[in-house]
């Protein structure tokens, strides 16, 4: 018995030297070799810092700000919310949507209703934008435009017939012909006209009994239709379309003006 315990005793103190043997063995190593092991710690979290930073600027280059939308764009995107909005009350008559398209539509109304004051408070404070000025809608100013504008009309075709005259082109055989000679003549007259009258085919005409002859001035002009009227100027050869066909006074008149800009 005795003997069994002394055996007991050494198995124990065999097992705790060796145990303290590790343990010193073991311990310089770790002490002698711990800022070793903080560096690799410390180098751990270096790494996991710049590769958080590397992930964050990479959401930032991928999160780049939206560009932003031109004043067309953003309008074309309101008409189609509009027009959507309409098209699904329509398709479903709820209050609900009925309602999201009223809101929007008034607030349209409301827009164009601002942008149409702010239009006119500019045309009111910037008189070159003001048309009214050039075209008065007064009454009585425009009477005074119009006898301004007749007489401007007066004045330079009256002054046209002191350099230019009238080659009247008919022929004998169109009824057209003869209905707007009276208008050749009484124009003429009107603002001192010398006209000369040429029958193309031999034809008389009773208000131009002194007609001549055409010496193929027709076809060299390449007239297309008839009657004809010309302001031709004998110093320069310069020819001014008066009347292509049977026209009035009044419609004379505009040509003569929108085409005398021209010599």
């Amino acid at each position: 018995m005795i003997r069994k315990f002394l055996i007991c005793v050494v198995f124990l103190a065999n097992f705790v030297t060796t145990s303290m043997t590790t343990l010193v063995a073991a311990a310089p190593t770790f002490f002698s070799d711990h800022f070793h092991g903080w560096h690799w710690y410390e180098q751990q979290l270096l790494e996991e810092e710049q590769n958080l930073e590397e992930n964050n600027q990479t959401q930032q280059l991928s999160q780049k700000p939206e560009k932003r939308k031109a004043p067309k764009e953003i309008v074309a995107l309101y008409r189609e919310e509009l027009e959507n909005r309409m098209a699904d009350a329509f398709m479903h008559p709820t209050p609900q949507k009925i309602k999201a398209y009223q809101e929007m539509q008034k607030d349209m109304m409301d827009r164009s209703e601002n942008f149409s004051k702010g239009w006119m408070q500019n045309v009111f404070l910037n008189t070159e934008l003001d048309h009214t000025i050039s075209n008065p809608v007064n009454q009585k100013a425009r009477h005074i435009q119009l006898d301004l504008q007749k007489q401007q009309v007066k004045e330079t075709i009256q002054g046209l017939a002191k350099e230019y005259g009238l080659f009247f082109f008919f022929s004998g055989a169109c009824e057209y012909c003869h209905q707007f000679a009276p208008i050749v003549k009484h124009f003429s007259e009107q603002y001192g006209w010398q006209v000369l009258a040429i029958s193309i085919d031999g034809g008389k005409l009773e208000t131009f009994p002194n007609a001549q002859p055409d010496n193929g001035l027709f076809k060299q002009w390449d007239v297309q239709v008839m009657p004809a009227l010309y302001a031709v100027n004998p110093n320069t050869g310069h020819v001014i379309p008066i009347a292509l066909g049977m026209t009035g006074i009044d419609q004379m008149e505009v040509r003569i003006m929108s085409l005398v800009g021209q010599r």
